[in-house]
């Protein structure tokens, strides 16, 4: 563990196979940013030049982080205990981000379990957008 530059939280090191963390992050947080990395490691990420690539990398990662540490079924108690994404993030305790990462990833059929219990068991129709942003997208 070191401590990184102001917004990285870690990163996974290419050249030698290591994983190294910011060192003032909590307990969970270095849990969440080991696994992240982790998937890169996984995948075998290679340093890359090429933004669009990068990114679609992340995504990539972010998505695989956030299945693994978000379940569909605490995901949907989530949803119907919360009103909005941060109050999600914190009963789920995880990041915004990653909230966003599972809810833009979910399958056809946990999107259509999500819909089906928006309205049946909190009377809400996700077809419209909420003006201050929705739990689903």
């Amino acid at each position: 563990m070191e401590e990184m530059p102001d917004g990285m939280l870690g990163y996974y090191d290419h050249g030698t196979g290591n994983i190294y963390v910011d060192e003032r992050l909590d307990r969970h947080a270095r849990q969440l940013t080991v696994t992240h990395e982790r998937f890169h490691k996984l995948l075998k990420h290679q340093p890359c030049g090429t933004p669009g690539l990068r990114v679609a990398r992340e995504m990539q990662v972010e998505r695989m982080t956030a299945e693994y540490f978000i379940s569909f079924r605490a995901l949907l108690d989530a949803y119907k205990a919360c009103s909005d994404i941060a109050a999600g993030a914190r009963i789920l305790n995880v990041d915004v981000e990653l909230v966003y990462a599972r809810i833009n990833n979910l399958s056809r059929l946990e999107r259509t379990i999500l819909e089906v219990c928006a309205m049946r068991c909190i009377g809400v129709q996700l077809s419209r957008t909420h003006p201050d942003g929705a739990l689903v997208p």
